[in-house]
């Protein structure tokens, strides 16, 4: 059932005059729901939302004034989401000097894991350092740069099989450099 307004002399359907709306105020309707909701990041989902729920209640039963029901769609999600990003404030631990932090574990590696990765890094540099030059290159060309293995071939001047073997040969040591330690 197709319902029908008028818009400047003729007769336009519904959703096609909410979406004229939506698009001639968006700016508007955007900088709205973000004041209203205090999500700036989320006020242009807050008018999608508000154009699909405006246009789905257009089709399924009458609407005298399409433009208020989409300003009030919006104000109305606005003012919720709004709430639940207070909600979520007040159920979230309050900062640092809130006794529920402390709970919290630590996002930070502990002293011990950073001695562990400050040894491998060490050996590892060891093992880079002990490579042939043209070793040493090929792994890092692919490791650091992320270069492909016919770029480290045409830079190095040898074949693909070798370049593959140069930089296995250099991953290989570097495995077992870090099992060991």
């Amino acid at each position: 059932m197709r319902r029908l307004s008028q818009e400047k002399g003729e007769l336009v359907p519904r959703s096609k005059l909410i979406a004229n709306l939506v698009e001639e105020r968006r700016g508007e309707m955007v900088k709205y729901a973000g004041a209203v909701s205090g999500d700036d990041a989320g006020a242009e989902d807050l008018v999608q939302e508000a154009w699909l729920r405006c246009d789905q209640a257009a089709q399924n039963q009458s609407v005298e004034r399409p433009a208020h029901l989409l300003w009030r769609i919006l104000r109305n999600l606005s003012i919720d989401r709004g709430r639940r990003i207070a909600h979520e404030g007040r159920t979230l631990v309050g900062g640092r000097n809130d006794p529920q932090w402390e709970a919290l574990p630590d996002d930070q590696p502990s002293i011990e894991d950073m001695l562990i990765a400050q040894s491998e890094l060490a050996a590892i540099q060891r093992v880079l350092n002990g490579l042939e030059p043209r070793t040493r290159a090929a792994f890092e060309m692919h490791r650091f740069e992320g270069a492909k293995l016919r770029e480290i071939a045409a830079r190095l001047g040898v074949s693909i099989t070798t370049a593959h073997g140069l930089v296995a040969t250099a991953m290989r040591l570097v495995r077992e450099t870090v099992r060991q330690d």
